[in-house]
């Protein structure tokens, strides 16, 4: 491995635990982590405003940490996007232990 690479490895984990250093994003994780959720969802279950839903959602996919894929409306005419937690991603798993989830099975971990 390169000097440049251990720099490009060190700024790509930097910006992950920069990306993971705030509840709300770690709650959309949670959230997302047993089952896909739309943005309204994510929107009422968090009680924030779509800007900043959407100011996290972008972190979060810039990181790798979430994923989405799209569906058409047909009758409402309208793209729905459906985030789900990368349980694949640096260190997800991890944490999802550590907030008592299983991300195996998508369920709360007995305590």
């Amino acid at each position: 491995m390169t000097e440049r690479d251990i720099e490009r490895a060190i700024q790509r984990i930097s910006k992950t635990f920069k990306a993971l250093s705030n509840p709300i994003r770690l709650k959309i994780l949670l959230l997302c982590a047993a089952e896909e959720k739309t943005s309204r969802e994510l929107r009422e279950a968090l009680g924030i405003s779509k800007p900043l839903l959407i100011a996290h959602l972008k972190k979060l996919l810039s990181t790798g940490l979430l994923e989405y894929r799209v569906e058409m409306d047909e009758r409402k005419m309208i793209v729905r996007k459906y985030y789900k937690t990368k349980t694949d991603a640096l260190c997800v798993n991890e944490i999802l232990k550590a907030l008592d989830f299983n991300p195996e099975s998508g369920e709360r971990l007995k305590s």
